[in-house]
């Protein structure tokens, strides 16, 4: 049968000091800290850019939004998270096209340069999102929820990245990301004073099929199913890691269908309401 490397035997130093041939180009410590500030820093610029330009692009609704608390700042947010979404989810598309075992195998410690890439740069997302929410505590929408959120994967995709394992399931978290940019749609066309339009109806309509086909069957379908593939190895994990490995995964699944049965039923009021949507 196949062998895998032995978790238990995992040596404490970090696994991008020791990465695989072939992966250290970006595994490796230097180029993940050089990759994570490169990421840190794009994200910086967009909110910048976003910050300086969006007053010439929408005058009247970022006048708007500068009345409310942190309103300008969520709009900046959300411009970075969708540029994140369409960059991350095709680095995603190229690692799992070139490498298609990373979610169709049996070896959770398949990894290979893309796979590291995409790990690192969605990481450092992630803990940007983290460390944004943070700083607004309480003026965001969604405070509790995307902290655990985002606070659970900084931690299992943190210990997948030093432990070497786990990228096949980390690539179905990324796919996730597919949906963000209706979501962010969403709500600039609502700031906009748009939400009567038929603009917003069409784009809500596809965040829900959206959503439903990859938040509540791709991703944990497939991640379920990864997982089921790789139990031989993933039970040879020290059981915390186990633990952590199949435990936020699972509580990644019930905010996913937590936030689903939301627009669900969001959307069956707006469908079966007695009012028609006005033209943009």
């Amino acid at each position: 049968g196949v062998q895998w490397p032995m978790a238990s035997s995992m040596s404490p130093t970090l696994a991008c000091a020791r990465c695989a041939p072939g992966t250290c180009n970006q595994c490796g410590c230097y180029a993940t800290g050089v990759t994570a500030a490169i990421a840190f820093s794009s994200y910086l610029l967009l909110l910048f850019l976003s910050r300086v330009l969006s007053p010439y692009i929408i005058p009247d609704t970022y006048a708007r939004l500068r009345k409310t608390p942190s309103g300008c700042s969520y709009w900046d947010s959300s411009v970075v998270a969708t540029f994140n979404a369409i960059v991350n989810c095709s680095l995603a598309i190229m690692a799992i096209v070139k490498e298609p075992d990373l979610v169709f195998g049996s070896d959770p410690y398949l990894i290979t340069s893309e796979s590291c890439l995409v790990v690192v740069v969605f990481t450092s997302w992630v803990a940007f999102e983290l460390l944004m929410q943070l700083i607004y505590w309480g003026l965001w929408p969604g405070g509790h929820s995307m902290v655990v959120h985002h606070g659970t994967a900084c931690i299992a995709w943190g210990l997948f990245w030093q432990g070497g394992y786990g990228h096949g399931l980390q690539m179905f978290g990324v796919l996730c990301e597919l949906t963000n940019p209706f979501m962010s749609f969403r709500y600039f066309i609502s700031a906009m004073n748009l939400k009567e339009s038929r603009l917003y109806i069409a784009n809500g309509m596809c965040f829900l099929v959206s959503w439903i086909l990859v938040r509540i069957l791709l991703c944990p379908i497939g991640g379920t199913m990864l997982i089921w593939r790789q139990r031989e190895p993933i039970s040879e994990l020290p059981l915390w890691r186990a633990i952590i490995m199949v435990g936020f995964f699972g509580l990644g699944t019930v905010l996913q269908l937590m936030w689903g049965r939301k627009i669900i039923m969001g959307a069956i009021s707006i469908l079966t309401s007695k009012g028609h949507p006005k033209e943009a």
